[in-house]
């Protein structure tokens, strides 16, 4: 028997101990190229863990017993002279080149009418950078300051790589050095029926799907991202969404927070704006900080008040994180024993797929369950997870939609109204309709107040219409 002979075989066998054997129910209509692009497919996919997902999304979870609010490092206020030895702490690691950025973008801008990657999608109030231009500016402030780019790691998807990674050369890596930038996809996992089937997409290819965000763990290590990062050094990975202008890519004070507590992965969290916000929710279980995503947490919990009136879990996730790069490669790096990786979830969607008869399916209502993970499910599996709570009008704009809340408008809107409110730590402000400080001048306030002190900008003279605050002030 050949060896291709084998191999095919092989690769049937292990599917049908599974109980995928489904996936090959057209074998005998495909020719040969289309039956070696099916296995090719099929290769690059763990059926144990296949199985794992589909148990993991079916198992049922107990309710959590007597969750309490969990306790917080307050750092609402990004000047609290408390923290000062916090941020000089950071900027220390910073210079050592001990804290790597990484931005998970795998996005498309589909859903807000925009044809292409969603970090190509402008977002500033006035230039219009791109999400990618403006954290490569933020990034570019730190390569100023400690004489080395720091490492962007960037996570696309197969849908938006080649794309993103062009989008990029198109603009000369936006001045950054480009051999510290690293693109990776994302790792994708077979989209399954309502009763568990792996659904197929042609005759010869399966329904696939991105395996979520807790899947960026994997593929850090996967990509050897993990191991470059462990020749050069890096400790720490500055965890970050690309839909979010406002976040501080690379934050001093919460670096040093987080190196202080001996922390493993820490977390920002923001008061949620009311019980139904469609973001995770902290929690404290016992002695394990967690996080219940919006679709899982009962509305009992969601929506209870303390006296005051607020919410008493009211600490909302807005997915930044600091994560250790030991501790990313035990949770991710290992074949799982025993579930020491994340746990899958299912989402409910429509998938486009094949019927038995071979028939195309374009569904009305849900008819798939994609297995994803999530990254705030690694803090469970932290030692000494630290939890920070800031002010979301200082670091959370995101662009999720085409209109009203979360939209490229509302984090304009956001983007404005913090920088006049940085410009009035400095003096008295005169309305203005907008106003943008690029990250090169200052990425975060504690930076602005620093590089004003340097390069005074007198408040009364951006009296005007609009004002952009760039790097040449510093000339």
């Amino acid at each position: 028997m050949s060896s291709n002979l084998i191999d095919e075989k092989k690769i049937k066998d292990s599917f049908a101990l599974i109980g995928q054997e489904q996936i090959f129910r057209f074998w005998d209509d495909l020719n040969k190229t289309e039956r070696s692009i099916l296995l090719d497919q099929l290769i690059k996919i763990d059926p144990l863990e296949c199985k794992g997902a589909w148990e993991e999304i079916n198992f049922s979870t107990p309710p959590a017993l007597n969750p309490q609010p969990p306790n917080a490092i307050n750092s609402t206020d990004p000047l609290d002279s408390a923290l000062v030895s916090m941020h000089e702490s950071g900027e220390e690691m910073l210079a050592k080149g001990k804290v790597a950025a990484f931005t998970v973008a795998g996005g498309q801008g589909t859903r807000l009418g925009y044809n292409g990657p969603k970090g190509t999608f402008p977002c500033t109030p006035i230039k219009k950078y791109s999400l990618f231009q403006h954290f490569a500016e933020s990034l570019s402030f730190f390569t100023k300051r400690f004489g080395k780019c720091p490492r962007w790691f960037i996570m696309t998807s197969h849908e938006n790589h080649a794309q993103t990674k062009q989008y990029f050369e198109r603009n000369q890596f936006f001045g950054l050095d480009k051999n510290r930038i690293t693109f990776f996809q994302q790792g994708m996992m077979p989209a399954f029926s309502m009763d568990g089937k792996m659904l197929l997409q042609e005759k010869n290819q399966l329904v696939m799907s991105p395996n979520g965000h807790g899947g960026s763990l994997k593929a850090l290590v996967e990509s050897g991202s993990i191991a470059l990062m462990e020749e050069e050094e890096i400790d720490c990975i500055s965890y970050f969404q690309v839909d979010n202008p406002m976040v501080y890519c690379m934050d001093p004070t919460f670096i040093g927070l987080h190196k202080a507590g001996g922390s493993e992965m820490s977390s920002k969290a923001v008061k949620k704006l009311s019980p139904k916000e469609r973001v995770g929710t902290f929690v404290q279980i016992g002695e394990t900080l967690q996080v219940m995503e919006y679709s899982d947490i009962p509305p009992q919990i969601s929506s209870e008040k303390l006296k005051n009136g607020s919410l008493r879990f009211g600490l909302g996730s807005i997915a930044i994180h600091l994560l250790e790069r030991n501790f990313v490669n035990r949770v991710a790096g290992s074949k799982k024993i025993k579930r020491q990786g994340l746990k899958y979830h299912g989402a409910h969607k429509k998938v486009c797929c094949l019927d038995n008869k071979g028939s195309r399916v374009d569904p009305q209502k849900p008819n798939a369950i994609k297995a994803e993970t999530f990254v705030f499910d690694a803090l469970p599996l932290a030692h000494n997870p630290l939890l920070m709570e800031i002010n979301r009008k200082e670091e959370f704009g995101p662009i999720k939609n085409p209109t009203g809340s979360d939209s490229r408008a509302s984090s304009e809107k956001l983007q404005i109204s913090r920088n006049q409110r940085w410009l009035k730590v400095l003096g008295e402000v005169g309305k203005l309709n907008k106003v943008e400080i690029s990250p090169l001048f200052a990425p975060t306030l504690p930076f602005f107040l620093e590089q004003t002190s340097k390069f005074p900008i007198d408040p009364k003279k951006l009296s005007k219409d609009s004002a952009l605050i760039e790097l040449q002030n510093t000339k």
